[in-house]
């Protein structure tokens, strides 16, 4: 759990990586959606094999609570809005395309933001059970198959890796996001 503040206010932030067949992607859309309900979060899921590990995904949740709080969003819901800056990308569409979770998918990073631990704990645990997640943070550590896959979500060409690491280069993409406006 991450505790995040700003122009937003204080937000707590919480990740997990876990392993599940996904069969039905509107079906997963509407146990988060419940599970928000339920605990007042808000959730997404994302394909792991996108994920530059748990600070890609708390550095664009930071970022797209600033933008919604400046009402600089690309999106009119924060869900659809960290998915925008997970992906560093502008189109919505092309967004989902590039980190979201699709039908086959097997490896899952969820994220929740909420206001307090208590309450994107609850959420987590009730998202991982009612999908029948697995949990294994490990889904969203950078192995080699991995890092050759964010090259290609997030162009980053050889010579990039050269300069920098992975990580830090799709975290530096997903500020820039911020300069498109």
């Amino acid at each position: 759990m991450f505790e995040l503040k700003g122009a937003f206010g204080k937000r707590v932030v919480g990740v997990v990586g876990g392993r599940a067949n996904v069969a039905d992607v509107d079906e997963l859309l509407g146990k988060l959606a419940k599970a928000d309900r339920e605990n007042r979060t808000t959730s997404q899921a994302f394909d792991a094999s996108s994920i530059a590990g748990k600070e890609h995904l708390v550095h664009a949740a930071h970022l797209a609570l600033a933008a919604h709080a400046a009402k600089r969003n690309f999106a009119s819901s924060l869900n659809i809005e960290l998915v925008c800056w997970v992906a560093a990308e502008r189109q919505i569409a092309r967004a989902f395309e590039k980190v979201g979770v699709h039908k086959g998918s097997k490896g899952l990073a969820i994220l929740a933001l909420g206001g307090s631990r208590a309450q994107v704990r609850r959420a987590l645990v009730s998202i991982c059970h009612e999908l029948g997640i697995e949990r294994d943070d490990s889904v969203l550590e950078l192995t080699r198959e991995k890092v050759s896959k964010l090259c290609k979500v997030f162009s980053i060409s050889k010579d990039g890796l050269k300069i920098a690491p992975i990580q830090k280069l799709v975290l530096e993409q997903v500020a820039l996001l911020a300069l498109e406006r």
